[in-house]
């Protein structure tokens, strides 16, 4: 464990924080003449990520002990960005309208969880479950729409399945480390950065796939 938390978390933790770099760098590049609503949408998506992992150095180089309000912040921008990307998607109304439903749904319960209930200043755990879940089932939606599609023959050109893919991945992945991020802080630092840790290789995954996305989006 302290060899760990010593040598390896320290390279684990500044991976995860360059990996949307990348995908950045390629977006910007591929950007040129680009009309697709959905790939400036995952463009902004990448860049609300490299923001807020720059608010976050800064905020801890300036000697601020808590930035965990960064959470709240960035939970309710990457998820309605994703959302706005499946709501482009999907062409039933039903499906667009329930989109909208959970942004606002989602901006109510992070007002909750942000001055009600766990604080600011605490892991936003319920909101980001909330929003992990809802992002899960719009993933598997598509996967439902893409089963019904005798059109798509060839799954790996449809940057739509491969995004749902990554979500699935990702936010399934994070949802159990996020639930108990709080209790284990409780515990001692060392616990947290476990939780961290399994956040911090997802992250480096899903940024890194981001970048093959972009390119299929921009085909």
């Amino acid at each position: 464990m302290d060899f760990f938390i010593g040598h390896i978390y320290p390279w684990l933790r500044w991976t995860s924080i360059l990996s949307p770099v990348l995908p950045l760098v390629i977006g910007l590049w591929l950007i040129r003449k680009q009309k697709n609503k959905k790939f400036m949408l995952l463009l902004l998506f990448i860049t609300i990520g490299v923001l807020t992992e720059a608010v976050s150095l800064i905020t801890v180089w300036s000697g601020t002990k808590n930035n965990l309000w960064l959470g709240h912040v960035y939970t309710l921008l990457g998820f309605s960005v994703l959302a706005g990307i499946f709501y482009y998607s999907f062409d039933k109304l039903i499906l667009k309208r329930s989109i909208i439903g959970g942004i606002v749904g989602l901006c109510l319960l992070i007002y909750y969880d942000s001055f009600m209930a766990d604080g600011i200043m605490k892991m936003n755990s319920v909101s980001r479950i909330a929003a992990n879940a809802m992002l899960i089932m719009m993933a598997i939606t598509y996967f439902y729409k893409v089963a019904n599609n005798a059109k798509i023959i060839y799954l790996d050109r449809d940057p739509m399945f491969l995004l749902s893919c990554t979500i699935l991945i990702y936010y399934a992945g994070t949802s159990m480390s996020y639930a108990i991020f709080n209790e284990a802080l409780a515990i001692s630092y060392d616990t947290a950065r476990i939780c961290l840790a399994i956040i911090f290789v997802l992250n480096v995954l899903f940024y890194s796939s981001q970048a093959f996305i972009l390119k299929r989006m921009a085909a």
